[in-house]
């Protein structure tokens, strides 16, 4: 649960004497499904995890233990490397079948084709008479082999290699972008084309593609809440995602902080993952957990979630206050390092803390999602153990990624991770820049506000 409200199931399968954990459900729960499952779930409550084995999630406040008596009915892809289930939906309980007989099941062997060098095969993809899938997902594909990066020395990328990316990815991408309005950079003749920013849905939006209303505005805004529905965004050739930084479901209610490392041309990319490990230090002295990853640029984006009181008390305002607060603490103690003021003039030799991107409307690239720039990179999430000198970001491209997600612990416990909010504010008030706000603006950066 998350605020008290039901957001996911944490699954299992019987192995022996032991329940063993296989993953994370978070899709196919529609009112209905959750009013109908919650007395359930309330019925059986347990103090402790039932789970056994390396992968058992732990004790975080947002976790309600259950004893497993209950079935459920999940509809998934596949199994990861390590063993969890990939795309996996909720369908319903179970009654005829008793929890004890409750196994992993042996998945059919799925049909193989010959695509691209991603060599990303899929049981829901089906092949056109040349040998290469125009359905992923089971969602048509016009045009698949529409190139839409230019050809690096390994090929041309194509629609159709953007879209089984997409499905790729799917299960870890749709845990940081659904319920989130989500701004599309489409690129319909490729990177080197015109580029369309959409926010807005428009005549002909897929279905597949959730439309939410926001406060102040009468137009739809898009929302991508289902696997299937990026595959519909790889369609119309929607390379960048950029959802808001909202709580899941609630766009007026602030959710996490990215601290976007903008390094001037002059600083080398050890100094950028200097700045994001400092950040992590800051964010864990006031409470809050930081992730890290690349932007799929020059940067890297730290991430923390946090959580505000249902009273509203706390708003976009409060939070890109706390952040910008945090940032000028920051670039205080470290001016021939570190500045917030965005004039170009100041840069040289800086980082810019671009605290910007928490306000209510602002956005910033989504974790996984492909850049629209030469060699198709991809906004990598990082483990901290990985954010060291010599990092290089150029490896995290479309074509890489897909190998490299499945064996990472990047970001893992990322949704038990959320702290109030309040809390934090009170820590960081509580800790002075070391340097004069005086001597500061000497240096570019403006004096803190309230």
């Amino acid at each position: 649960t998350t605020n008290g409200r039901f957001r996911s199931l944490l699954v299992g399968v019987n192995k022996g004497d032991h329940l063993v954990y296989v993953g994370r459900v978070g899709t196919g729960f529609g009112q209905d499904a959750v009013l109908r499952l919650l007395p359930e779930l309330k019925a059986h409550p347990s103090k402790t995890s039932p789970f056994t084995g390396i992968n058992a999630p732990r004790r975080e406040r947002s976790v309600n233990w259950l004893d497993p008596v209950l079935v459920a009915e999940i509809e998934f892809a596949g199994w990861t490397a390590d063993g969890l289930v990939r795309q996996a939906a909720y369908k319903g309980l179970r009654i005829d079948k008793p929890a004890a007989e409750v196994v992993a099941e042996k998945p059919a062997k799925a049909a193989t084709a010959a695509i691209s060098k991603l060599t990303l095969v899929s049981p829901r993809s089906q092949a056109s008479k040349t040998g290469r899938p125009n359905v992923v997902m089971n969602v048509p594909l016009s045009n698949p082999d529409k190139p839409l990066w230019p050809d690096d020395g390994n090929g041309k990328l194509t629609k159709l290699d953007l879209a089984l990316y997409y499905e790729a990815v799917s299960d870890w991408i749709i845990d940081h972008i659904k319920g989130r309005p989500c701004s599309i950079i489409r690129m319909p003749d490729g990177i080197n084309g015109e580029r369309f920013f959409q926010r807005h849905a428009m005549p002909g939006t897929s279905n597949l593609i959730t439309l939410t209303t926001v406060s102040g505005d009468r137009k739809p805004y898009i929302q991508i809440d289902r696997p299937e529905g990026l595959i519909a965004v790889a369609q119309i050739a929607g390379i960048e995602l950029h959802p808001w930084n909202c709580e899941p479901g609630h766009p007026e209610k602030p959710g996490r902080f990215v601290f976007d490392l903008d390094p001037a041309p002059d600083v080398s990319f050890d100094r950028v993952v200097e700045a994001a490990l400092e950040i992590r230090d800051r964010l864990k002295a006031v409470g809050l957990v930081g992730f890290c990853k690349t932007t799929g640029g020059k940067g890297l984006h730290v991430v923390t979630p946090f959580s505000v009181p249902e009273s509203g008390r706390l708003g976009w305002d409060e939070a890109k206050a706390f952040a910008r607060e945090l940032c000028i603490q920051m670039a205080n103690d470290s001016p021939e390092k570190y500045l917030v003021n965005m004039a170009k003039k100041q840069r040289s030799g800086r980082i810019f803390l671009d605290y910007l991107r928490n306000d209510r409307m602002s956005t910033a690239v989504a974790p996984l999602s492909p850049r629209g720039r030469d060699g198709a990179p991809v906004s990598m999430p990082l483990t901290w153990a990985q954010v060291k000198k010599g990092l290089d970001p150029s490896r995290f491209t479309l074509r890489t990624v897909p190998a490299l997600i499945g064996k990472s612990a990047a970001w893992r416990g990322y949704l038990e991770a959320e702290r109030p909010l309040l809390e934090a504010m009170k820590a960081l008030a509580g800790r002075p820049a070391k340097r004069t706000l005086a001597g500061a603006k000497s240096a570019g950066v403006p004096a803190a506000g309230p």
